[in-house]
């Protein structure tokens, strides 16, 4: 996987959880919740793709 790839899939699941907390709209914690737990997992990924970046060489 490529690292920029991920960072383009990290920047826009930062965005939504940046807007949510900056919104504030009625029932937002649970979708803070969800895309706040896909953010922790991009930015594994996003270590992890640049780890490997190379592997296929």
């Amino acid at each position: 996987m490529r690292p920029v790839l991920v960072a383009f899939l990290l920047a826009a699941d930062a965005f939504v959880v940046v807007a949510l907390v900056i919104a504030h709209p009625s029932g937002w914690l649970p979708p803070f919740i969800a895309f706040g737990s896909i953010l922790i997992g991009l930015i594994w990924f996003q270590g992890w793709a640049i780890r490997h970046r190379h592997d296929d060489d």
